[in-house]
């Protein structure tokens, strides 16, 4: 399981023009503030309840599911990953593009409610959810939702890397590339291919079954495919369960480093918090 998170946040690039129009400083901020909410929803989305696990190619079959046992194993076991149900976390993070460092805070609960409050500066904070129907972002110039078809399929993706445990059963196929070193490590390499949306490709440590990075393509109208490395370091036991602290993604153009400083599994949450404000 990891506690990460990856997605962008469509709905907030629909308020870019008007950011634009606002203040260009402004824009830039929030355009900083939209990418920090796509990594931190990429790491700390709760998963729906697994359906059957999909096939996957059968040259690699008896290795991927090897692979994907180990890991299980790795992170706590199945026992342990179905008994959290909820969770919320806190941390900050920081961009390659600026000193300036930001706060968030993340929630999520079985099935698949999700949200996000990313704080960059007193005056741009964006917040972030879904309640099982509807997805919106509030960002300080409105309130949206999205509901584009391809768009919500990327989105369960994502949400599912929170229960990395669960990773299989996100994709229709799967398929072994060539080992690879990746710092100083052996890694296996995993393809992973939804029914919908571009390939995916996960890193496996070979000495003790961690996955150290998770390589995505998530697709935007406006900007084309974007591209983002997920590594996944600093794996800490929460409640039987090992999660990376430290989270670093790193974008074509800067990265991102996502710290938590705190995080419960199976905790309270009034199910408002995930409703869309109406204002």
């Amino acid at each position: 399981m990891t506690g990460l998170s990856c997605k962008v946040a469509f709905a907030i690039l629909r308020c870019e023009e008007a950011i634009k129009l606002k203040h260009m400083i402004r824009h830039r901020l929030l355009m900083l503030c939209i990418s920090v909410t796509f990594a931190l929803t990429v790491g700390f989305s709760c998963s729906k309840k697994p359906e059957a696990a999909t096939p996957v190619s059968s040259d690699s079959t008896s290795k991927i599911d090897e692979i994907f046992e180990r890991y299980q194993s790795a992170v706590g076991g199945r026992e342990a990953i179905e008994r959290i149900v909820s969770y919320h976390g806190k941390g900050t993070f920081s961009t390659s593009l600026s000193n300036v460092k930001g706060t968030y805070e993340v929630w999520g609960k079985d099935p698949d409610k999700t949200a996000s409050l990313v704080t960059f500066t007193p005056s741009i904070v964006i917040r972030k959810g879904f309640d099982g129907t509807t997805r919106w972002v509030q960002t300080p110039v409105g309130t949206f939702e999205d509901d584009s078809p391809n768009q919500m399929a990327e989105v369960e993706r994502d949400a599912d890397i929170y229960r990395v445990g669960k990773i299989k059963n996100l994709y229709a196929t799967m398929r072994m590339d060539p080992n690879a070193r990746l710092h100083g490590r052996d890694v296996y390499v995993v393809e992973g291919k939804p029914e919908k949306g571009p390939s995916d490709k996960l890193f496996f440590d070979v000495k003790d079954g961690l996955l150290l990075r998770w390589d995505m393509v998530r697709r935007n109208p406006k900007r084309g495919n974007i591209f983002v490395k997920v590594h996944l370091e600093d794996y800490q036991e929460v409640t039987g369960v090992k999660v990376p602290f430290k989270i670093r993604f790193a974008f074509e153009s800067f990265d991102l480093t996502v710290m938590m400083d705190e995080l419960k599994h199976n905790v309270e949450i009034d199910d408002k918090l995930f409703q869309k404000p109406k204002s």
